[in-house]
């Protein structure tokens, strides 16, 4: 067996089978801030709809029995999604469960308050979108909920660049009070499926297109990740999201061009930031440098795959009062799947293979 087709047999044995944690179908994540000792099981739907789009995007190279693997993985993990649809039955989609809301699960405080309580938000809703068929209606009216929700509309920002707060750029969230804000990496998937679905691009696209662009091409990403993204806000991470868009859609080639002499000069810190910028490299149809020698086993990949957060919440970033503080770490909460990590390496074998 392939060490590819070992991790992708393991990722479907790290699906949970239903526990007092996480409904079966779901993979496991964690909330966390290692410096105060905190740590919680986190029962939320994007870290297992990420995972399975990861593993739909490599499917046709994985071998027939990993295939089998990733379809049933998917099939699985679909029963879950019904949980975290909006509370009152529309096609949009919460981070935690919804019926009864169940934010920040197995906590000691935030889940006892509604002052925590997330609204539906448009990277879960989307990303479900992208690995679950949907109708051209479907598609449309989601199309309209992100314009009813977008700055200009709903609100106006108050984060993110000031050349930005006036254009009409989707928010992260649908919720009535929660504030609007931009996050390049959230809208790179948007976009990601507003392509994919072939739908006609308006004036919101165009500035949504315009603030990625901006965000690359004038190296702030670099330099304050979490202004530009604020649930990503690595440079790392950023790179994979704006990446992954800008391989599939041919828009933005003076961006593309700067990504790509970026990510070759970029001096990653860790194991698996080597693994996001290769992996996006490889879609861009870069040459890389091998990352996993020949007699690495799968035990070894689960090791340099620990300790990878993937998403972070700027708690300090909601208010007013406390923006100034949104980038002090200590003030954020990270996430950490390790599915999804694994998923990543998987994504990395997949591409570097050349099937």
């Amino acid at each position: 067996m392939s060490l590819l087709d070992a991790l992708v047999k393991h990722l479907s044995s790290l699906q949970s089978r239903g526990d007092a944690y996480y409904p079966a179908g779901l993979f496991p994540s964690q909330r966390l801030k290692t410096e105060l000792g905190y740590r919680r099981e986190d029962s939320n739907i994007f870290f297992t709809a990420i995972t399975v789009f990861a593993l739909q995007e490599i499917r046709a190279r994985l071998s027939p029995e990993s295939q089998q693997c990733v379809d049933t993985i998917t099939t699985q993990a679909a029963a879950t999604y019904p949980l975290y649809q909006n509370k009152d039955g529309l096609a949009t989609y919460n981070f935690y469960q919804t019926q009864p809301s169940r934010h920040f699960p197995n906590g000691i405080l935030m889940h006892r308050t509604r002052h925590f309580k997330l609204p539906d938000d448009v990277d879960d809703t989307v990303m479900i979108y992208l690995i679950t068929p949907r109708t051209p209606e479907e598609n449309q009216w989601l199309k309209a909920k992100l314009r009813a929700h977008a700055n200009t509309i709903k609100g106006w920002a108050e984060t993110g660049p000031q050349t930005f707060r006036k254009k009409k750029i989707y928010s992260t969230w649908f919720g009535e009070n929660m504030p609007i804000d931009f996050d390049t990496s959230t809208l790179s998937n948007v976009m990601l499926w507003v392509f994919r679905q072939q739908l006609p691009l308006d004036g919101f696209d165009e500035d949504v297109l315009e603030f990625i662009d901006y965000s690359i091409r004038s190296g702030e990403y670099l330099k304050n990740p979490l202004e530009l993204s604020a649930y990503y806000a690595t440079t790392p991470l950023i790179m994979y999201h704006v990446g992954r868009l800008l391989a599939e859609v041919p828009v933005l080639p003076d961006c593309r061009e700067r990504l790509i002499q970026d990510m070759k000069a970029y001096q990653c810190r860790t194991f698996m930031d080597q693994i996001m910028l290769a992996t996006t490299l490889l879609r861009l149809g870069e040459t890389v440098p091998e990352l996993i020698p020949a007699d690495w086993s799968l035990k070894t990949l689960i090791e340099k795959s620990r300790n990878h957060y993937f998403s972070i919440a700027p708690l300090l970033n909601y208010y007013p009062q406390t923006r100034w503080l949104a980038s002090w770490k200590l003030s954020h909460i990270n996430w950490e799947c390790p599915a999804h990590s694994l998923a990543l390496v998987a994504e990395y074998l997949a591409l570097q293979s050349g099937v």
